[in-house]
């Protein structure tokens, strides 16, 4: 049941990201509450029982707020801190304050399988959350506008558009590989399969291809 806090959270962020930029962020807070769902059946070293879920998700409403206004350039430090001052003016617990600080400063951060258990709780699952939006088709498309709002004068080849592709799809293991938790993977594995496959067969076709 959301409570006042949560519904507060939500209704700042939608009036700081727009429609589109909190569609996204919804997507990411409802992958949250499923990746915790998933967690809840696993043994190991994944203690749900000691998850702050209402911080969790106050921190994926908010964990890129700072977005819009200051672009995407260590924007966990930004956005923790509109996050802390935005539910300081809220009365929010320093215990939920907390939480939410460090999940928001560790959620754009990968580590080494060896190391996937350590660190936030909340900020891990949180991390795997934002990721899975990030590894379909629709991620290409982006990479490729990022690609042409960069290098506007750039002449774009058959073999310039593979070396892009390659290095979108070395991205893209890159990121699949430092998701978190397995649940995580299980969820991303089909859309990422997919996904190499389109761009295999796209370099592919692409390795006879004239000038575009």
């Amino acid at each position: 049941m959301e409570t006042g806090l949560l519904h507060a959270v939500a209704q700042y962020a939608e009036e700081v990201l727009g429609n589109e930029g909190f569609r996204y962020t919804c997507a990411v807070v409802a992958n949250c509450k499923l990746l915790v769902v998933e967690l809840e059946g696993q043994e190991g070293a994944w203690d749900i029982a000691l998850l702050d879920r209402e911080a969790l998700t106050i921190a994926a409403y908010l964990h890129d707020i700072s977005t819009v206004a200051y672009g995407f350039q260590d924007h966990h430090v930004k956005s923790a801190e509109m996050a802390v001052t935005f539910l300081r003016e809220h009365l929010a617990s320093d215990v939920c304050i907390m939480h939410v600080e460090q999940a928001i400063l560790t959620h754009t951060n990968s580590q080494p399988s060896e190391q996937q258990t350590t660190g936030s709780l909340g900020g891990r699952i949180l991390y795997d959350a934002d990721k899975l939006g990030r590894l379909s088709g629709l991620a290409v498309v982006t990479s490729l506008i990022e690609f042409g709002a960069r290098y506007p004068n750039r002449a774009i080849t058959g073999e310039v558009l593979s070396a892009i592709l390659r290095h979108i799809e070395e991205r893209f293991v890159d990121l699949y590989q430092s998701l978190n938790t397995e649940p995580a993977r299980a969820l991303a594995r089909e859309k990422f399969g997919q996904t190499l496959a389109f761009l295999d067969g796209v370099i592919e076709h692409l390795s006879d291809a004239t000038p575009v």
